[in-house]
Formats: structure tokens, C-alpha cells, sequence
């Protein structure tokens, strides 16, 4: 989370408490009320487009795959006994690569 998105979540916090002990007092001062319920209204709003925000970048994120999954420790040293560089994607006959499909 990002240091504005605990701040936000710090500030709603705090006028929610605010708003409960204004809620019981003994004369609560509606105009008070109704100042302090339009700002967590505003900070709540806030927050929904700050998750929202950082939901679509995580969705969009590119996804780092690799050429070549191993499917045990066997298929690791074969291709590094026959050189295969990781990145490469090549499958030689007698390893136990596996190419990953998209």
C-alpha cells in the first residue's frame, strides 16, 4: 500500500470516531454532523478510486514468463550439460524440457 493510501485510511478512521462521539453526545450539533459525514463521504469516495486505481495496475501488469519450465532437477542439469541457455526456448531430443503454452 502506498503512503497516501494509509493516510487516507488513517484521516477516515479518525473522522469516523469523530463522527461517533458527536453522534453521542448529549446535543450533538447537527451542522457538525452533517460537515463531518460529507467529508467521509469525500474520503471514501477517494479510497474506492485509489483501490480501483491500483487494481487495474495490477491487472494490466506484464507478466514475466519464462522460455523453458523444468519439470524436475533432472531436466535442469541436462540442459545445463548440454548447454541449453534458459532463455533460449530450443528443446533438444533427450532433455525433459517442457515448453510452456500460452
Amino acid at each position: 500500500m502506498s503512503r497516501r493510501f494509509v493516510t487516507l485510511l488513517e484521516r477516515t478512521e479518525k473522522i469516523r470516531q469523530l463522527i461517533e462521539r458527536e453522534q453521542r453526545a448529549a446535543n450533538p450539533k447537527a451542522l457538525r454532523l452533517m460537515r463531518l459525514k460529507r467529508l467521509q463521504l469525500r474520503l471514501a469516495k477517494r479510497l474506492r478510486e485509489m483501490s480501483a486505481k491500483q487494481l487495474t495496475a495490477m491487472a494490466s501488469a506484464p507478466r514475466l514468463r519464462p522460455k523453458i519450465v523444468f519439470r524436475n532437477v533432472r531436466s535442469v542439469l541436462t540442459a545445463v550439460r548440454f548447454g541449453l541457455p534458459a532463455a533460449s526456448g530450443a528443446r533438444q531430443k533427450g532433455t525433459r524440457l517442457h515448453q510452456p503454452t500460452e
